[in-house]
């Protein structure tokens, strides 16, 4: 996930990532766009930020626990959400767990991180913040009804 991440970050490429935890009670998606929300880099998960290696948390001759089910929602939401992302429709999700203990769906949104090792992240969010400031400002309209009766 980091080398696409590197390479979404060069190309200015949104993605979206996915997984489960090992114990395959949980589980997320996300959706990176590259200088207005977290990078992979930004944001990894704690193997990751831990600098663990993977290989080290699994033991020989021990699989780790699989769940359809908890694979299958999050799989189901990934599509979903990339659907609804490349067809224009509906509120596409920036960030979504999922825990099967609880039935519980956390959503947030992840700004991406100004100090991150990824330079093409950090580029990326210069060209965000001149995009937000050459943005032109729009009213909104009021919609006046008439309601008088002749």
């Amino acid at each position: 996930r980091m080398a696409i991440n590197a390479a979404c970050n060069e190309l200015n490429q949104p993605w979206f990532e996915s997984g489960v935890s090992e114990n395959a009670v949980s589980g997320h998606i996300q959706f990176l766009i590259p200088g207005e929300l977290a990078c992979f880099a930004c944001a990894p998960p704690l193997v990751v930020a831990s600098n663990i290696d993977e290989k080290t948390l699994k033991k020989d001759g021990v699989c780790a626990a699989s769940l359809p089910t908890t694979m299958g929602i999050v799989a189901g939401f990934l599509v979903q959400n990339t659907l609804k992302y490349l067809l224009k429709f509906g509120d596409v999700t920036h960030y979504l767990g999922y825990n099967a203990l609880q039935d519980f769906f956390p959503t947030m949104s992840l700004k991406p991180n100004p100090q991150c090792d990824d330079s093409f992240c950090r580029q990326r969010q210069k060209e965000a913040q001149v995009r937000a400031l050459n943005k032109p400002k729009v009213e909104k309209e009021q919609k006046i009804e008439d309601v008088s009766t002749e």
